[in-house]
């Protein structure tokens, strides 16, 4: 068990595709600790790694499924969820023991999931239970290029994906006040060393220029959108304009839009799966083809087995027969001389 008078967690906030695990090599780079039990990279999503404990990740996850919703429920009652209640206890005693274990021996630990921005307040109720100081540090993208990255990935339209955006900033800027530093993903990746710099002032973090250099890769940047003057090209450097990112996501992707693109990704999903389905039927009826080809192989080779059984007695018997003829005193005497002739 770690002391609790001597530590500080750092939590990593942000919207899922928006930036938050190259803040974390960023961080990572310039001392702080993330323990060992981490989710594993994904080729097309995350290549370097996503920078979350699995088993907090885990404990989450459950929470969310809990209040009966998921990370993508894109409902403002998420934000009004009371996470003291007596139902999430069973998660709350694993929370313990995941917060008591730490992140690392690094000066500053830090852990991140995206789904932080909806469940922060169960977790910092136990860090103060704990004893724990907390920090956080909330990276912004703009809000459209998170909208496509989460189309790429999970096939949301762009409309759905900016409504989830719009909770999770809200889930932010509910959960935390004052103590918290922001980072716009776009200033990360153009100045690394001036971010974290930044973040050393009042982080026990040490800022290396070669680590940096490494760590944080521009090409690993899967969307880009093409400059606009629209709020929702714009990565904000601080809290987003609430009111002025809804009334962009209204006008420019109407609800009843985003609703005929999800069904219309839904009903092509479907079709997908139907088709998927129809290959994988054929798919098993081959294999019976061949399970049954290589039944009948089988019991034909079992006959085959018999047969050179029954043939290898045959000969064993008449092996014997000759033996007993040849035993006999005159018998075996007139063969054995006529078998001496034939050879001569």
């Amino acid at each position: 068990m770690r002391q609790a008078d001597t530590r500080k967690i750092l939590f990593v906030l942000g919207m899922h595709r928006s930036g938050t695990s190259a803040l974390c090599a960023a961080l990572q780079a310039c001392g702080a600790s993330f323990g060992t039990d981490l989710l594993q990279p994904m080729g097309g999503v995350n290549e370097e790694g996503f920078w979350e404990d699995a088993e907090l990740v885990a404990v989450n996850e459950r929470l969310l499924e809990a209040a009966g919703v998921r990370w993508y429920s894109a409902t403002t009652g998420l934000l009004q969820l009371d996470w003291h209640a007596a139902e999430f206890d069973t998660e709350r005693e694993l929370a313990r023991e995941i917060l008591g274990r730490g992140f690392g021996a690094g000066p500053l630990e830090t852990v991140k999931d995206p789904r932080l921005c909806l469940t922060l307040p169960f977790w910092t109720a136990l860090c103060a239970e704990m004893a724990i100081d907390t920090a956080f540090c909330a990276i912004n993208r703009a809000p459209l290029e998170v909208a496509r990255s989460l189309e790429r990935r999970d096939g949301f339209p762009p409309g759905y994906g900016l409504r989830l955006y719009q909770l999770y900033s809200r889930g932010i800027a509910r959960h935390v006040s004052g103590n918290i530093t922001y980072v716009a993903y776009d200033e990360l990746l153009a100045d690394p060393a001036g971010v974290m710099a930044r973040l050393s002032a009042s982080l026990p973090l040490t800022v290396s220029q070669d680590m940096l250099s490494s760590a944080v890769r521009s090409d690993l940047r899967h969307h880009r959108e093409v400059h606009s003057d629209s709020v929702l090209c714009r990565a904000p450097s601080g809290p987003p304009d609430e009111e002025a990112l809804g009334s962009a996501i209204l006008e420019e992707y109407p609800v009843e839009d985003t609703l005929a693109q999800f069904a219309v990704a839904v009903a092509e999903r479907g079709a997908e799966m139907i088709r998927i389905g129809g290959l994988h039927s054929i798919a098993l009826q081959t294999v019976d083809e061949r399970d049954q080809q290589i039944s009948d192989f089988d019991a034909r080779i079992s006959e085959l087995g018999q047969k050179h059984a029954y043939a290898l007695d045959l000969i064993r018997s008449r092996d014997a027969q000759l033996k007993r003829v040849f035993s006999k005193p005159l018998i075996g005497q007139l063969f054995r001389a006529a078998w001496k002739y034939e050879q001569r």
